[in-house]
């Protein structure tokens, strides 16, 4: 059975411990979430290849249209091509692929091909797309 003179001593030591608990919960809630870091290539290219890379894991993410018989390669050093897509003619179509940090993306068009691609990865990391 419990002491009624404890009472208001458990109450206050409980009513302590869920203001301390929600202080620390707000304090976390408000720290600043930083955003994935994305950056767009395109429309227009005007190599066959880009190459892609990141220092830390990333995907790529495209949309695009072939125009007569294109098609697109998508391979990732160290792991070999991942992808093959032929593309339906007028057609917008996407695609998304990932790779762990520190390798190489090489996407490579056959025929003409238009269209807008993201790399998207952690904020503050070291990435780049780059045409050829």
């Amino acid at each position: 059975m419990m002491n009624m003179k404890n009472s208001p001593v458990l109450l206050t030591i409980i009513t302590i411990v869920v203001i301390v608990a929600s202080i620390a919960i707000i304090t976390e809630m408000k720290q600043p979430q930083k955003p994935f870091q994305i950056l767009t290539y395109g429309p227009v290219w005007t190599g066959t290849i880009w190459t892609c890379t990141s220092d830390q894991d990333y995907i790529v993410y495209g949309t695009v249209r072939g125009l007569g018989n294109s098609q697109l390669s998508i391979g990732i050093s160290g792991i070999g091509t991942q992808s093959l897509y032929s593309l339906d003619p007028e057609k917008m179509q996407s695609f998304t692929v990932g790779s762990p940090g520190n390798h190489t993306m090489v996407i490579t068009r056959t025929g003409t091909v238009t269209g807008f691609f993201t790399l998207q990865t952690i904020p503050d990391s070291k990435a780049s797309c780059t045409q050829s």
